[in-house]
């Protein structure tokens, strides 16, 4: 059974969403199950909430696990405060903390998703001791989405120009506000149809009123939100990260630096990378990346190859790990065939079985 609760912590009341009947027991029902049991917190992506890892928390052993996924700051029914994108990340990252904090959980399983991902490079550098272990489900890079170029994340102009608010479709947005759950023309543009064709490939066949489409349409809309403000430049494609709202706080501009590990514990947790073969979102080729649309000629001006060339999402995310490695940590690549940016969703049982038989969720 599933369920959810909203939990008071010292920074914003969060929504949980929860598995195994934990949202229909009393508080010190749910403490004594939490201690009994081994917590997985599970961290979602953008356009959407926490609502899209229901099914894959109903792959846990009930009793041996308690499944927690919040909403973030910004999504579902968690309490809305204007997201500052120079620490937007950041105070993600802190939300988690404080929500394991008033739950009482000392370390717990972090599963994470796409921007989630970037939410869980944040803890790891700066909360490893919180971490049994981190799951990184097509997570984004550590440097940030759009905007950069090689594994290191050389910027392709000053500005970050090609990261940012300015990366979403008007029309997209013009359907959310309107919460249109129709596929009219252009499809391509209709919330239904990123999320089920787009995000999830078609590979689930599902209906406008799934609960975890519905999370797209729970989004909070304007500048403090998603997408966040836009700031002209004359680099191209046009537009650099404005200063709030999500899809800013995920770009390069606010991010470097800020998840470096370094040498802060001798004792790191072990990461297990799992990533889709077919993934379209976070690729070397992503066709989200405005780079990409321009050397295919669907975005004008792009100036080419040596100033402006895709972004390598996974050789940013391989070059992290490798340095992690390096540093006493380790990690675990694995790639699950036939799959797209959320394999959890796509193929819940397939995706928990090769996590478990990696030792992922292991204590």
């Amino acid at each position: 059974m599933h369920g959810g609760w909203m939990v008071p912590t010292n920074r914003r009341t969060v929504f949980v969403h929860t598995g195994d009947g934990l949202s229909d027991l009393d508080e010190s029902g749910r403490r004594k199950k939490l201690l009994d049991s081994h917590p997985v917190l599970f961290v979602h992506g953008n356009t959407c909430d926490g609502a899209i890892w229901k099914e894959f928390m109903s792959c846990f052993p009930p009793g041996k696990y308690s499944c927690l996924a919040p909403d973030l700051n910004g999504f579902g029914r968690t309490e809305f405060s204007p997201v500052d994108a120079q620490f937007g990340v950041q105070h993600w990252s802190e939300d988690i903390i404080a929500l394991m904090d008033a739950l009482y959980l000392g370390k717990v399983t972090l599963v994470c998703n796409s921007l989630g991902g970037i939410v869980g490079w944040y803890l790891l550098a700066h909360y490893p001791e919180r971490l049994h272990t981190l799951v990184q489900i097509a997570p984004g890079s550590p440097l940030g989405f759009g905007g950069t170029k090689d594994a290191q994340g050389t910027p392709n102009f000053e500005d970050y120009a090609g990261s940012g608010a300015g990366m979403s479709n008007p029309d997209f947005i013009r359907r959310l506000v309107a919460a249109d759950r129709s596929l009219k023309p252009p499809e391509t543009t209709s919330p239904f149809w990123i999320f089920s064709e787009y995000i999830m490939r078609g590979k689930r066949k599902i209906t406008a009123t799934n609960d975890a489409f519905e999370g797209m349409l729970r989004m909070k809309l304007g500048e403090g939100a998603f997408p966040g403000d836009v700031r002209m430049t004359p680099n191209w494609p046009g537009y650099a990260p404005g200063n709030h709202g999500i899809v800013n706080s995920i770009s390069p501009a606010y991010l470097s630096g800020k998840l470096d590990f370094g040498n802060r514990t001798s004792k790191k947790p072990c990461v297990y990378w799992l990533r889709g073969d077919q993934d379209q979102i976070v690729s070397d080729y992503s066709t989200s990346d405005p780079a990409v649309l321009g050397r295919a000629g669907l975005l004008p001006g792009w100036p080419g190859e040596e100033i402006c060339p895709p972004q390598p999402m996974i050789a940013q995310v391989r070059h992290y790990l490798s340095n992690y490695r390096q540093n006493s940590g380790n990690y675990n690549e694995i790639v699950i065939k036939n799959a797209g940016h959320c394999p959890f969703f796509e193929q819940p049982q397939q995706c928990f079985s090769t996590l478990k038989e990696a030792g992922a969720f292991g204590i």
